[in-house]
């Protein structure tokens, strides 16, 4: 059961959580096969950008998605790093990088097969799963790799991958949130905090709350981690 392999009896997630207020305003325009939902305002990436690296650090994200931690982090003159497994998405992003041939066409989990530099920051926004679903986004749906358990479990083997990545000092940030769809409710953050615990410190935990936001998503989280 994935409440085991994640090992998800630990403790609470950081009690006193910081909160700060964000504008929820998507700047690019998304590619005309896809709409923004799935993107996250310009203005997260700044902060994590901002208050974790520094002007010419090295930036990566392991599921580049529209790829607005990449833009953001050449904005800030950072230099950034990406793995994005979905080809058209990949080319739509590599299209508009300075930096294209540092985003890499592939699944986040062989991040360790590409020779990436260390790197000042990881950033990311992983694909979220709730856990009365069957369909495994960080599989493409295979059949044989439905189900929350699994998810979770290949979500443990990725982010150990960005450990040789990272500086002693390196942040890994995550935006996650829980899910709740119905009765059902997925602790997501909860889930993931378990699953990188055996790998990773958990060092903050940021409530984000959207400025001029859709009614049904007020709030997001950022997890803040250093290796252990």
């Amino acid at each position: 059961m994935a409440r085991l392999e994640c090992n998800r009896r630990v403790k609470k997630s950081m009690s006193y959580a910081k909160q700060i207020t964000l504008p929820h305003a998507l700047e690019r325009k998304p590619p005309p096969f896809e709409g923004n939902d799935i993107k996250s305002p310009e203005s997260l990436a700044r902060f994590v950008i901002e208050n974790y690296s520094k002007k010419d650090g090295k930036v990566f994200d392991p599921f580049t998605g529209l790829g607005t931690t990449l833009f953001v982090a050449e904005e800030r003159e950072r230099t950034p790093f990406g793995m994005e497994t979905d080809g058209e998405k990949y080319e739509w992003v590599a299209a508009q990088l300075e930096n294209w041939m540092q985003l890499i066409n592939d699944d986040a989990a062989k991040s360790d097969q590409y020779g990436f530099p260390k790197m000042d920051l990881v950033f990311t926004a992983p694909p979220f799963m709730a856990q009365n679903h069957k369909w495994n986004p960080l599989y493409n749906g295979d059949p044989k790799k439905a189900g929350y358990d699994k998810y979770l479990k290949r979500m443990g083997v990725i982010f150990k991958k960005m450990i040789p990545l990272m500086k002693t000092n390196t942040h890994l940030v995550i935006q996650v949130d829980n899910i709740k769809q119905g009765k059902v409710f997925t602790p997501l953050i909860h889930d993931l905090v378990a699953c990188l615990k055996p790998s990773f410190k958990q060092v903050d935990e940021i409530n984000v709350k959207w400025d001029n936001s859709k009614e049904d998503y007020s709030y997001t989280t950022l997890v803040v981690f250093k290796k252990k």
